[in-house]
């Protein structure tokens, strides 16, 4: 629209309920203004235009033919406009807070604590929405995000969560195949499953003082929850987070075969850098951080 016609948006409003009622009183109602100020709006729009936009009949207004078509033209957008606008105001008056989380976080970790976090918060509604990737203009839909690594995003705020301690971990039914290994040498007996890179399981065998060893196979699945799915149906080793199949472990279903653990990969809490968080977020952030803080104390994962 040309920036001299942005000065009559009000005019056209004002047009677009008066066309609606066909009644400059009931505009003059929805607008909470008096039908005189109608009539202004109406008639500098008019002057503008340089037509008539209604005709002016003893006992009711009619579209002329130029205010019918101005009015068919600008019913929609209104309604559109008007529409986002509602929703936008509901959205900053709901109880909701959108958490963006990784599947793998949420199945071994958070799932089993949402029954805490309703009974202390009934009134916030949390909306969760699972993929293993976070780009910028997922903030767009969310408040919050769980990542993985070592350090959380640039131009992020953050606070730690969970410690993953990244080790090898097999399913029994493997082990009663092959055997546990006994040393990190003894890996290279075995399919290793990746992620969607090696670094992962280099930095492990760097890290346990041994020359990168390749397993019998190798496999890279970026899916954490998939590559569990592999691990579990005995097709192989991962690198997994001990802390969170902690229980799995203690049961004897997963065996870790070492204590040798890469202690600094973890889940952080992330959201953009200067952004104002609700009160509602801010409590999400405290229980969150109070579950994370009691993970290991109380026997949980």
């Amino acid at each position: 629209m040309a920036a001299g016609n942005l000065m009559h948006l009000n005019g056209l409003r004002v047009f677009t309920i008066a066309a609606t009622h066909l009644n400059f009183v009931l505009a003059a109602k929805e607008l909470n203004v008096s039908p005189s100020a109608v009539s202004h709006q109406i008639r500098t729009l008019e002057e503008y235009l340089g037509t008539k936009l209604f005709l002016r009949e003893a006992r009711q207004l009619a579209l002329t033919q130029e205010g019918a078509h101005l009015y068919q033209r600008l019913s929609g957008p209104f309604r559109d406009i008007g529409s986002a606008i509602e929703q936008i105001r509901q959205q900053s008056n709901s109880r909701q807070v959108t958490l963006i989380c990784r599947p793998f976080f949420s199945s071994f970790w958070l799932a089993s604590r949402l029954q805490s976090f309703w009974a202390e918060h009934p009134r916030i509604s949390l909306n969760l929405i699972h993929q293993n990737f976070l780009a910028p203009h997922d903030f767009d839909r969310a408040e919050l995000a769980v990542v993985w690594g070592k350090t959380p995003l640039d131009s992020m705020s953050y606070v730690p969560l969970v410690v993953g301690g990244l080790s090898p971990i097999m399913h029994v039914s493997l082990a009663g195949r092959m055997g546990v290994p006994q040393t990190p040498e003894d890996l290279r007996n075995f399919t290793l499953l990746h992620e969607e890179n090696r670094l992962g399981w280099t930095e492990w065998f760097e890290y346990a003082g041994v020359s990168k060893t390749e397993g019998m196979q190798s496999y890279l699945i970026d899916d954490t929850n998939v590559r569990y799915q592999s691990m579990i149906s005995g097709q192989g080793i991962m690198l997994g987070a001990a802390r969170l199949l902690r229980p799995q472990i203690e049961s004897g279903e997963l065996i870790q075969p070492f204590d040798i653990v890469l202690s600094d990969y973890r889940y952080w809490l992330v959201w953009p850098e200067g952004r104002a968080l609700s009160t509602r977020c801010r409590q999400l952030i405290d229980w969150l951080q109070k579950e994370a803080a009691m993970t290991g104390v109380r026997g949980a994962p």
